[in-house]
């Protein structure tokens, strides 16, 4: 009985021995093919924390804003105006936009202008929250006043204003401009104007 049980476990043991590689080989190829052991794929690439700017003036961005000027004429008493003047900017490369404006504006003795402009601009970024978007263009405008003829001017636009980023894609700032006359019966002008934007 022995020798039987002896022979039956010597000749069953190959056999054995092949099942438990088989399970082996499959077991190691499913860990393999296992979607948990994949390395997980990688995140898409987003906005850092922290960038500067929150990531404003990258090429490709489109900035929607009105711009507000509450501005005094270089001679004295010669008067106020109030304009606001809603643009539209395109970041042609990294820093660099180009873009147009239309403005209205109303001042004392029943004034009223309307102008378009055109303009190139730089952006820096200082902090997290913090640029300047210094712009410079051209515009053409027509006004009117009381007790005097309508008439027709350009100027040379000059805008700084400093830029806080709120949260991302949203912005308000406050800077100077000055608005050097390059033809019409009018003079040079000068304050500080606001902006409210977003961008995308």
């Amino acid at each position: 009985m022995m020798r039987l049980s002896l022979s039956r476990i010597v000749k069953r043991a190959p056999l054995a021995l092949t099942v438990v590689g088989l399970v082996t080989v499959i077991s190691g190829r499913a860990s393999a093919q296992d979607p948990a052991a994949a390395p997980p794929p990688a995140a898409a690439e987003s906005m850092p924390a922290g960038s500067l700017g929150q990531g404003f003036g990258e090429m490709g961005q489109v900035v929607i804003s009105g711009e507000s000027f509450t501005q005094f004429s270089k001679a004295n008493n010669q008067g106020w105006s109030f304009a606001l003047q809603p643009a539209a900017d395109y970041f042609i490369i990294p820093n660099v936009s180009v873009g147009g404006a239309v403005g209205f504006a109303i001042g004392n003795n029943e004034y009223r202008a309307f102008q378009v402009a055109g303009r190139a601009g730089f952006n820096f970024n200082f902090t997290e929250h913090v640029s300047v978007w210094g712009r410079a263009g051209i515009s053409y405008g027509h006004t009117s006043a009381q007790g005097m003829p309508s008439s027709s001017q350009s100027f040379a636009n000059f805008f700084a204003p400093i830029n806080y980023h709120i949260v991302p894609r949203v912005f308000i700032g406050v800077g100077p401009f000055y608005n050097l006359k390059m033809s019409g019966n009018v003079s040079n002008n000068y304050g500080f104007a606001s902006v409210v934007g977003a961008w995308w």
